[in-house]
Parts: C-alpha cells; structure tokens; sequence
C-alpha cells in the first residue's frame, strides 16, 4: 500500500486523476499554475459546492471538485483492510467519528485513505455526519413533517431548525416555541444535488456563511454553509450577479448545495444562526 506524506491540517483532500491548479474558478487554458499529478494530498482551504481553493506544495490556486476525494465519517470503529473483503488482513483500526478521503467505491467497499494509509472500508460504517443509518423514526418524514420533528424531539443549540426532505425537494425552517414544539415558518420547494453529485444526508450544523460565491459562468447569493462545500444558497446569477439565469427549483441538478429562491436564501442568511441544527435526508 502506498504512504502519503501527512500534513499537519487534516483539512485535506486527495487528487483522483491528473488535476489543473488554476488561479481563478475558471476553465480557461491561460489560468492554470501547474498541474498536480493524481494521487497527490492538497490541502482545503475553503470550499464552495464546484470549486475547492487548496494549497499544493506551496502554490494556492483552485481546483474543480469532482476530481478530488469524498470525505466521509466512520460511525463505529472500524477496521481498514487491505483489501475489498473480511477475509483480507487489517492494516489497522479507524476509530469511530473519524474523517477518512474515499478515492472509489466498490459494490459494499469504499477505497480509502486514512491517517495517510490506503485501504478499504466497508461502506455500510460510514456516513456523510458520522452517525449511524436510522437515528430518527422516518415514519411521517414524508407526510408530515411537523410531527416527524417534534417525535423524534430533535434538538438544536439555536431557536431554529432546518429540514431538507430530498426526495420531495422541499425545505422547511421551524421555531421553537414557548412550549418547547417545534413550529413551522416556512415550506420551500428547493433544488438539491443530482445523482451524480448527491446532497449529503444526515444530521448538521450551520458553520457560516458568504454573502455570494461563484465563477466566471455564475454567482449564488445568500450562501449558508450546511457542511464543508455544501450550502443553502439561491438559485443561480450571472457572473456578474446581475441576472438570474437558473431560478429551476423542485429539481435534482445542482452540484450538491440545495439552492432556494432568492428571498428564501436571503431569509437563512439573515436569520438563521450558527450551530443551528440541519437534518437532510
């Protein structure tokens, strides 16, 4: 197995092929700093749904998301093998709640990379939040959501709460009340990610936001960041932010971040604090 050397952040991600470190979010041919070879460790430095702004070997620049690793969350302890089955010897222990970068998956078994060895998982103990499948009572998830939240009494640091139910798309932000229930503010319908680059599930908390992020092809608004490179934002402007170009809601084709109506991002940027608690599923 191969060693990567390790960095002292482990805000990192992995290059799965051949990449352009470029020094605008752009794909022009006349922006591109060097080339770093696939396989190679870069560094995060902030993340924005299709674009990652990363150092590599002391050079800064941006790289296009879909050619970097998944960084995924161990819910249990587990053992990194050496390769895709249990008979396969263990390389060692992945401690429960730990980051591991999945290069590729295979049927039940995640190739990945972890404390700089490279191995495999089985997937079924990882997730997108470090918690294990089937932490909530999903019954009424899809039916009524307001009773979904208050019976499972879930919790949040703040007087907010924010729901994404991906499946039928739609939004929703409740407050706490005097009673210490959950009621509903708003339902939204919403654009989540598509298959290929899916929305993440589980259970989160609002780490921060951007008044606007983009290339030179679009800008969003209003961006309030879910996890890592995933937001709530608006729907798409131009690159100037100047004209809406995209406003398809009730879709699955963005690149991961759920995208709302402009004054519907406007309204969590604004009001929604941090470590308020978000559930995507």
């Amino acid at each position: 197995m191969r060693i990567y050397k390790r960095q002292e952040d482990d805000n990192y991600k992995y290059t799965l092929r051949n990449l352009n470190l470029r020094s605008t979010k752009s794909t022009s041919e006349n922006n591109i700093i060097t080339v770093i070879p696939a396989g190679s460790k870069v560094q995060v430095l902030d993340a924005a749904e299709d674009w990652y702004e990363v150092i590599y070997n002391n050079q800064k620049g941006y790289v296009y998301n879909t050619y970097l690793s998944t960084t995924k969350y161990t819910w249990t302890d587990v053992l990194l093998r050496s390769f895709p089955t249990s008979e396969s010897n263990p390389i060692g222990l992945v401690p429960s709640k730990s980051r591991v970068q999945v290069l590729k998956s295979n049927g039940d078994w995640d190739h990945v990379i972890y404390n700089d060895q490279e191995g495999y998982i089985f997937n079924y103990f990882l997730s997108d939040d470090g918690n294990p499948p089937g932490g909530y009572d999903f019954e009424y998830f899809n039916t009524d959501m307001v009773r979904f939240v208050n019976d499972n009494n879930i919790k949040s640091p703040t007087i907010n709460l924010i729901v994404t139910n991906l499946s039928n798309k739609l939004t929703y932000v409740f407050k706490k009340s005097d009673n210490n229930q959950w009621e509903l503010l708003y339902k939204w319908s919403c654009t989540v990610g598509k298959p290929e680059t899916p929305t993440i599930k589980g259970t989160f908390y609002v780490t921060g936001r951007k008044p606007y992020f983009g290339s030179d092809s679009y800008r969003v608004k209003y961006a309030t960041r879910i996890r890592g490179s995933y937001y709530y934002h608006s729907v798409l402007f131009n690159a100037q932010g100047t004209e809406i170009i995209n406003d398809t809601l009730g879709e699955a084709l963005s690149h991961g971040c759920i995208r709302l109506a402009v004054e519907n991002a406007q309204w969590i940027y604004d009001n929604v604090l941090d470590t308020t608690t978000v559930i995507i599923n």
